[in-house]
């Protein structure tokens, strides 16, 4: 085996692995010898804290291996390499490993996983099969998303009524959260519970309604959403249930860190109380943050909060903050935080592809440059989903810079790498709202808007003068980047969907966490690699859409036939199929999570099968033609499928543009074929039509 082949197997890659003379241990002969080496024993019980060495020396050589670390992580993390190593021997067929010596180390000491339960809630079992596929990823933070206005999902011996009243008919016990706690620790990962606060507590309010602002709610809120149920800073019943509720917390979870969530607070029932106190809202907010650090530190504890809580000069000592809203909220982190945290861009929910999760850096962002003088101006008008979008872009010198907004979270400044395009200028670029792709304006000042897979069309108009100024640059502050978490919000997620949501993109972000590399070269074979060791050694089922499919068509035949279909097709990205179900009114616990989009995953896996291979490309495009007959037959006698019937009549057109494509034959119209078909249907959309758009660049 080379180094570049050891390197593609192991993930996240080391920080130095040296080949050493001769060869190593022997590989197990057969698949039931030497099994301990793929599934890895537990490690004495020890409480995982931040900032542990987590660093590892892995040495083999003829007949031998050692192991050196500091902590059960280190040995943990050295354990999980090896079993990698020995997996992929096991692979390429080699009857022993080579010798190498591995020496690595975590760059970041926080490298978490947040697991929302209070949307739609998980069996306890599946959350405690999460952890296994966390250390194999070296992920050390189970960030449990415990309340929310949908629910409370944990029980309080102490004030009983929150899951009595308010989790729904399910919550976990604290027996289970201690157990939870327990096999985290095992296994080197810390477990960071959230009460978010002062927003998102609707459920809150069922079962303490003097907690909150008047008028508090009085029914189930079943909806996904931001509500204006608020917590009242000037009640001193609040102070006094936080402190029983931090008491009974800090019995159960040992970890110093508490997440106070701190986001998307609806200001008017504070903005209201500020103008009655005759002061402001950011005193308000001081005033509240103040109390909420007296009980903290009473309780020995220390804050982790959204990234809005950041506006405020009033956080505690020591805290933490987690920017979810972009490279803006990681540049705009005020002084004297004990460190940041980056979830913008790891929100495996979105759906967004591997390769845009890895490519969010962990370095601190910084904005870019100005545009040239003189630069052409444009303003641009989108809608996204539910949002409206609006940007002024410059153009000049073979550079843009574009600032985009939007009435959700957006509040960009990027700069887009220009690309050729077929007589009009093409922008690229990773937003926070995902990959998003730019095509200039027609004569009649339309353009195009690619966001993930999806297009739409958008308006361009030239600005003559009036565009706005490009801001400075502020000046850096020595905050320091202690990791990030992907995140793994619930509104479309429930068990069946949790390792097709998670692995393996979750894997791209551990990496991104472990080792912040530079080079993107085999990230796909990494990923594939490691998804297999997972799948081999138990920590992800092998096939987890099967129980989805089985149960969207039960016949074995037709099953087959359907998933053969699926391979053409990808769930909306970002937040289209969140839009989709706001517009039809579906956006709701009460929505079954039953469509074929829902059993798909990120990525087709057949697109990256195939390759740049024009032979590959053109049989199984004039296979899937052959099928189409069959596949309208499906989907017209099974009522859950017949949505899916106006996604036939694309691909078909598809099928026909690739094999032109693929035979070196550029259509006059295929470029607008490409986008038209980019269009979401029963929340799902052809898979092939980046791919083929790609081939029609390269022959362009």
């Amino acid at each position: 085996m080379s180094l570049d082949e050891i390197a593609a197997a192991l993930l996240p890659q080391p920080q130095s692995l040296t080949p050493l003379p001769g060869r190593g241990p022997a590989v197990p002969r057969d698949e039931s010898e030497g099994r301990e080496w793929l599934a890895l024993p537990r490690l004495a019980p020890r409480l995982p804290q931040l900032g542990d060495d987590e660093s590892f020396r892995l040495h083999l050589t003829a007949g031998s291996m050692s192991l050196q670390a500091e902590t059960p992580a280190g040995v943990s993390h050295g354990l999980q390499a090896l079993s990698q190593l020995w997996h992929a021997a096991r692979e390429a067929g080699l009857r022993e490993l080579p010798a190498l010596q591995i020496d690595d180390a975590p760059r970041h000491p926080w490298r978490g996983l947040l697991v929302d339960v209070a949307r739609r809630p998980l069996p306890f079992d599946a959350m405690l099969g999460l952890l296994d596929g966390m250390a194999a990823a070296r992920l050390n933070v189970f960030h449990w998303h415990l309340t929310d206005d949908q629910a409370w999902r944990l029980e309080s011996r102490r004030f009983p009524a929150l899951h009595e009243r308010a989790s729904g008919g399910f919550f976990y016990t604290l027996d289970q959260a201690r157990r939870l706690v327990a096999e985290a620790a095992a296994r080197g990962i810390r477990v960071v519970p959230e009460l978010d606060l002062p927003g998102h507590c609707w459920a809150l309010g069922l079962a303490c309604p003097e907690l909150l602002c008047a008028p508090a709610p009085t029914e189930v809120q079943p909806a996904f959403g931001v509500f204006g149920a608020a917590v009242n800073p000037d009640s001193e019943a609040l102070y006094a249930f936080l402190d029983g509720l931090f008491s009974e917390w800090a019995e159960v979870f040992p970890d110093p860190f508490l997440h106070l969530g701190g986001d998307e607070l609806a200001p008017a029932a504070w903005a209201a109380l500020a103008e009655q106190r005759g002061g402001s809202l950011a005193e308000l907010q001081a005033a509240y943050l103040a109390r909420i650090g007296e009980l903290l530190r009473r309780h020995d504890r220390r804050l982790v909060a959204w990234d809005e809580m950041g506006q405020s000069s009033a956080l505690p000592p020591g805290s933490l903050l987690q920017c979810w809203r972009g490279d803006e909220a990681l540049r705009l982190a005020p002084p004297g935080l004990a460190g940041r945290l980056r979830s913008a861009g790891f929100y495996l929910d979105q759906i967004h592809p591997a390769a845009y999760h890895w490519r969010r850096s962990m370095r601190p962002p910084t904005r870019p440059a100005a545009p040239a003088e003189g630069a052409e101006a444009w303003s641009l008008q989108a809608r996204v989903g539910a949002w409206q979008v609006e940007g002024r872009l410059w153009l000049g010198s073979g550079a843009a810079r574009l600032h985009l907004r939007s009435t959700g979270t957006l509040d960009e400044w990027l700069a887009p790498r220009v690309v050729a395009g077929q007589g009009v200028w093409r922008l690229q670029v990773d937003s926070d709202l995902g990959e998003l792709e730019l095509w200039g304006p027609d004569r009649s000042g339309r353009g195009w808007l690619r966001l993930g897979a999806l297009r739409q069309p958008c308006d361009w108009l030239p600005l003559r003068a009036g565009a706005p100024a490009w801001p400075a640059e502020e000046p850096a502050r020595p905050t320091p980047m202690l990791g990030g978490e992907a995140a793994l919000w619930a509104e479309l997620v429930e068990a069946p969907q949790l390792a097709l949501r998670c692995w393996p993109r979750a894997l791209a972000v551990a990496e991104r966490l472990w080792s912040d590399p530079a080079d993107e070269r085999q990230l796909d074979q990494r990923l594939a690699a490691a998804q297999r060791w997972l799948m081999v050694t138990g920590r992800v089922p092998a096939d987890p859409a099967a129980p989805l499919f089985a149960r969207l068509c039960p016949d074995a035949a037709e099953r087959a036939n359907l998933r053969a279909l699926a391979q053409w097709l990808e769930p909306g990205s970002g937040y289209a199929r969140q839009h989709a179900k706001k517009s039809a009114q579906t956006y709701h616990q009460g929505e079954a999570l039953d469509r074929l989009a829902d059993a798909l995953p990120a990525q087709s896996p057949l697109i990256p099968a195939l390759r740049d291979d024009a032979a590959a490309w053109q049989s199984a495009l004039g296979e899937a033609r052959d099928r189409l007959p069959a596949w309208r037959a499906l989907l017209s006698a099974a009522p859950r499928l017949v949505p899916v019937l106006p996604l036939l009549d694309v691909l078909a057109d598809l099928f026909e543009l690739g094999l032109a494509l693929w035979a070196g034959r550029v259509p006059a119209n295929a470029q607008q074929r490409l986008h038209d078909a980019a269009a979401l249907v029963d929340e799902m959309l052809p898979a092939l039509v980046q791919p083929l758009q790609h081939r029609l660049d390269a022959l362009a």
